[in-house]
């Protein structure tokens, strides 16, 4: 009776594992061309090797059993097959329809695998080149997180050490500094790094930088021009709408209007002479004396009102 319950148990495991892959690999399809086939290929291998997976894809199936094998021999053939069965699944499952098509038609995973990897693999010495000019030709922009940068750098420096090529702690280190020499404020703490001379890793080195960056606020600084920027940026597609909410008079302009309105007119200059009164320092139309005496009627006015009119009144 003990058996069958390890066969379920782990026929329910296997199930689970296969499953955890498909909806790891949904959301890293491998397209038609093969462009992302590097990064489709690492996620693929690390989520296979850690659910020891990895062999079905790397290794090719073993001798097919006869009736001379072994019962040992025909377990191991029989395990392979179906686990390989669903790795294919698997595999297929993460591509996009074209290749599907192709794959469907291929017998065990490790077969699909080789055939992908045939079409869409770079040479070693590719993947090395490119790798090393990315690490020394690859620069911190203005406003980029430091975070992401120096994990780039540090992702080049792994490939490279899988292709054998090992670069110096000190030289990684010194190649980081520089790569953040066009932001002035990364300068100071390059300073600071050399004249300490302090032995950390790159682990170590990333979180420095990090710290600095929010000290330096550098992160916050950022954010609020993104802010700023949406902030301004609210209404100005109002504009060009069809319709749009009807505008409230701006009370400044209202103000400055009262403003203006009240301010006393000009007087004439000190040494004006009024032809009414003969008076020295305002004009006949702002004479006390003058407008006091049509409002007396004793002058006639012919034409507008004194206060309107900007030419000569006529006196009868």
């Amino acid at each position: 009776m003990a058996t069958p319950i390890t066969s379920a148990s782990t026929s329910s495991a296997s199930l689970t594992i296969v499953s955890w892959l498909r909806s790891f690999m949904d959301r890293c399809k491998l397209e038609k061309n093969g462009s992302n086939f590097a990064d489709w290929d690492a996620q693929h291998r690390l989520a296979a090797q850690g659910d020891d997976k990895l062999r079905y894809l790397t290794k090719a199936a073993p001798t097919e059993i006869t009736t001379r094998s072994t019962p040992a021999a025909r377990q191991t053939y029989e395990v392979y097959q179906k686990e390989s069965a669903e790795m294919k699944n698997v595999l297929i499952f993460a591509m996009e329809a074209e290749l599907q098509r192709s794959a469907i038609k291929i017998s065990t995973a490790h077969e699909i695998y080789m055939k992908l990897v045939n079409m869409f693999s770079q040479a070693p010495r590719v993947i090395q080149y490119e790798a090393a000019s990315a690490f020394f030709d690859l620069n911190i922009k203005e406003g980029q997180k430091v975070s992401p940068h120096v994990l780039k750098l540090m992702e080049h420096v792994e490939t490279l050490k899988m292709h054998k090529v090992e670069i110096p702690n000190e030289l990684v280190i010194d190649r980081i500094l520089h790569s953040l020499s066009k932001i002035k404020a990364y300068v100071q703490f390059r300073v600071n790094f050399n004249m300490q001379d302090k032995k950390v890793s790159l682990d170590e080195l990333h979180k420095m930088l990090v710290q600095a960056e929010w000290d330096m606020g550098l992160s916050v600084s950022t954010t609020k021009d993104v802010l700023n920027v949406n902030h301004k940026s609210k209404g100005i597609f109002k504009k060009n709408g069809k319709k749009g909410k009807k505008r409230t008079p701006n009370r400044n302009i209202a103000k400055t209007s009262e403003a203006s309105s009240s301010k006393p007119k000009y007087s004439a200059p000190s040494g004006d002479k009024c032809h009414y009164c003969c008076g020295v320092g305002h004009w006949k139309r702002n004479c006390s004396k003058y407008l006091g005496d049509i409002k007396a009627g004793k002058v006639i006015l012919v034409g507008p009102p004194p206060s309107k009119d900007k030419g000569k009144e006529k006196q009868v």
